[in-house]
Parts: structure tokens; sequence; C-alpha cells
């Protein structure tokens, strides 16, 4: 069994140092390749964990890494509902937005009231990021200060629709979100 650790553990030391010649997009562990045509920043084995830790590697090494780390920690499609983990392409339209937005509020229903309640939680910070906002904690606040406007019903499409128009009324977050 310690041998099988140290042949991880050196593996993940070989393949981090082979991929140290690329100079663009990188992951937390693995260097990547700069694809600037793509919006995505992942390989071939997904979102998830793995891509953030490996980033998109350019050697079938690394992919291998990510894509088992993807798989040990099931995580892929947490991020995907979530928008997360390099789960949301850079530049997605208003209608992929609304949908992710649609999509997550229907699943997060109760989580994202209570979090906007006391405008802070891991919702706030998913939604902030399906909507490509950069600063989470002003999000937070403005949602907090709509609540009983957000919540007036209990249909998950108006209570996305309410969120829309109250992030796309402030002119800090039409600037500092990619809506």
């Amino acid at each position: 069994m310690k041998r099988l650790v140290v042949v991880v553990i050196a593996a993940c030391v070989s393949m981090t140092a082979i991929a140290q010649d690329a100079k663009k997009k990188t992951g937390m562990i693995g260097h990547a390749i700069d694809k600037s045509g793509q919006s995505a920043a992942y390989g071939m084995s997904g979102c998830g964990l793995g891509s953030v830790l490996f980033g998109e590697s350019e050697n079938r090494g690394g992919q291998i890494l990510a894509s088992t780390t993807n798989g040990i920690y099931g995580n892929n499609t947490f991020g995907m509902s979530s928008g997360t983990s390099n789960c949301v392409p850079d530049h997605a339209t208003t209608a992929e937005i609304r949908k992710n937005m649609d999509m997550f509020v229907a699943a997060n229903r109760e989580s994202l009231a209570n979090d906007i309640a006391k405008s802070n939680g891991e919702t706030i910070v998913a939604i902030s990021n399906i909507m490509g906002c950069k600063d989470s904690t002003y999000l937070g606040a403005k949602l907090q200060s709509r609540y009983e406007a957000i919540f007036a019903t209990k249909e998950e499409t108006k209570i996305s629709d309410n969120m829309w128009s109250t992030v796309t009324t402030d002119r800090y977050l039409v600037e500092n979100c990619k809506l």
C-alpha cells in the first residue's frame, strides 16, 4: 500500500513537472494551454474540482488526474447545477444565464431564500457565478434589500425574474456582472 501511495505521488509530481513549460491559463496544480477561442477553462476531463486543480493540462496524464479527481469526488453535477468549478462558460448568453438561474432557483429555492435573508451564503456565491458577477457580497446585500419583492410569490420562475429585475436595475451590478 505504501508503494502505491509513493507511485501516485511521484506520478502527480512528474505530471506537474512535465506541464511546467505551458505559460497560459493554469489550474492550481498543473499548467495549461492557451486556447483563447474557448470559453471553458477545462480540457477533456470536463468541469469540476479536477479542472480547478489541474487546469486545462496539455498532457494526457494531467487530464487523467483531473478526470479521476472529478470521478472520486463526484462534483461535476453540483458544479453544473450551481455554476461553479469552471462549469459556466465565460461568455454565456443572456438566455443561457436566465435558464441557469431558473434551474438553480427551482433546485435551491429554500436555501436561496435563507441565504438572501442573511445576505450571504453558498447559494448567493453560486448565483453570482451564474450571473458572472464579480462582487457576490454586493449582490447579496442588494438581493436582501429586495427580499420581500423577490419572494412575493412561490413560483420559481417568478422568483428568478424578480432576482433578474433586481440585478438589471442596479447600475453597479449591470457594470460588474456578465448579463
